[in-house]
């Protein structure tokens, strides 16, 4: 089965990179995040489709959150909506525990999720 691809939009005044418009997107599974108070217990994993860098960085993998209280995981898969977007730093790659930890991650960007055409 051929995992869901979803395009965030960064543009239009959303906070993030600036010089990166949109992402495409594989639906990679749902990782766990740090344990922190103002962290998501899980988050989409989101491996990145298109080469890009970010800062001198391959930009490989996003991590996605529901932006609004209003959404869950589940949601924001089958509907699309303002997502969280979290950056994983190089050289982690969450596939491999299915995880990743607070100096792993750097809050990226706030962009709008939609399914991407296959």
């Amino acid at each position: 089965m051929k995992a869901q691809r979803y395009r965030i939009g960064l543009g239009d005044g959303c906070y993030g990179p600036g010089d990166i418009a949109h992402l495409l997107v594989s639906d990679g599974g749902t990782v766990r995040g740090p344990q922190l108070p103002d962290s998501q217990p899980e988050y989409i994993l989101g491996i990145c489709e298109e080469p890009k860098a970010y800062r001198g960085e391959p930009l490989q993998y996003v991590v996605l959150s529901p932006r609004y209280t209003t959404d869950t995981l589940r949601t924001i898969r089958e509907s699309g909506a303002v997502v969280a977007v979290g950056r994983i730093l190089p050289p982690c790659d969450p596939r491999l525990l299915g995880s990743f930890l607070k100096d792993q991650v750097e809050y990226w960007a706030v962009g709008v999720l939609s399914h991407a055409e296959s």
